[in-house]
């Protein structure tokens, strides 16, 4: 049987029931269906039936964002990033000790190196020049397979810059004759290049 044929027939099916059913004794049979309910059934049905022809009938409010038009959601902000390798750059290697200016507040746009010694890891960098813990896992969520984070070695440098509240705004890390660089986003996250 194809597919004409196969339709052709539920139609017939359709038709035929269609037309056994008894439309002038349908009310009484609805009628007398109610009635076989208990009372609070029935009183309740009274009350629900109403209402929800109400609230399907309704019109829906516009449901408004609370966003004023004109208002961009997600800012675009240049940051100036350098992406030479650390190798390919000549700067001074500063000590945390020298991170501090005047009066306990962190220099701006100063970078601090840090060259991995034998045995450490990253989490010891972090502690050592006084990192916060949390940047370090939040820059762990977005590492990528490549491990750049996981994988540090003896004599790799490392190179971060704080921003004006002492929190980091940058990690460097040379790979290889390559940079891996991680970068504080405006939402407080962070970001990754290569």
């Amino acid at each position: 049987m194809n597919r004409r044929t196969r339709s052709k027939r539920h139609t017939e099916v359709l038709l035929e029931t269609w037309n056994q059913i008894e439309w002038k004794a349908l009310p009484s049979k609805i009628k007398g269906g109610v009635t076989s309910l208990p009372k609070l059934h029935r009183r309740a049905l009274m009350v629900l039936v109403p209402i929800t022809l109400i609230l399907v009938f309704m019109p829906t409010p516009k449901i408004s964002s609370g966003i004023e038009a004109g208002t961009p959601i997600n800012e675009r902000v240049s940051v100036p990033i350098n992406t030479r390798g650390l190798s390919e750059q000549s700067v001074t290697t500063t000590t945390t000790s020298s991170a501090v200016v005047s009066g306990n507040e962190p220099a701006k746009e100063q970078w601090i190196e840090y060259e991995v010694k034998a045995g450490d890891t990253l989490a010891n960098v972090f502690r050592k020049n006084s990192l916060a813990m949390t940047d370090l896992n939040a820059l762990a969520k977005i590492e990528g397979i490549d491990k750049p984070l996981s994988q540090i070695k003896q004599g790799q440098l490392v190179r971060f810059k704080r921003d004006a509240e002492g929190r980091l705004d940058i990690l460097q890390l040379e790979r290889s004759g390559d940079s891996v660089m991680f970068f504080r986003l405006s939402d407080g996250g962070f970001g990754r290049s290569k």
